[in-house]
């Protein structure tokens, strides 16, 4: 697994979800590969999130903090993980009870049994179990 993030990391524009990314690239963050000092890295995150600020109110007249845009605001310097994931799908089971759609019309998803555990529970193919 490690060879094929390696692998797929110096190809470019990847998305890693788990398999220990986080540990694998842990070297690899954009500020040191673009060999920014931690005041450019500060000004260039500062200068990104203008432009999207600038995006959202010219294309959509719209600010990003505005609570109103989201169905749920979760503080995770607040709750765990675990407790984030459980809000969650609080939110979503609420927010399915008072759809009126159809529910194969909810998507691939809708009316499948939960997973039979936590997400931690799950083999990486051709791993063994610990």
């Amino acid at each position: 697994m490690r060879d094929i993030i390696t692998a797929a990391t110096a190809s470019g524009h990847v998305v890693i979800v788990g398999r220990g990314g986080q540990v694998l690239l842990a070297d690899k963050r954009d500020v040191r590969r673009e060999g920014l000092d931690t005041e450019a890295a500060r000004r260039r995150v500062q200068a990104k999130d203008q432009a999207r600020t600038r995006y959202m109110q010219t294309q959509y007249r719209s600010q990003h903090e505005d609570p109103h845009l989201y169905d749920l605001v979760i503080n995770t310097a607040v709750l765990d993980l675990d407790s984030a994931v459980d809000q969650i799908c609080l939110a979503l089971q609420g927010k399915a009870s008072r759809l009126s759609v159809p529910v194969e019309q909810l998507g691939p998803a809708a009316g499948l049994a939960p997973y039979p555990g936590k997400a931690a529970d799950f083999r990486v193919p051709g791993q063994p179990s610990s």
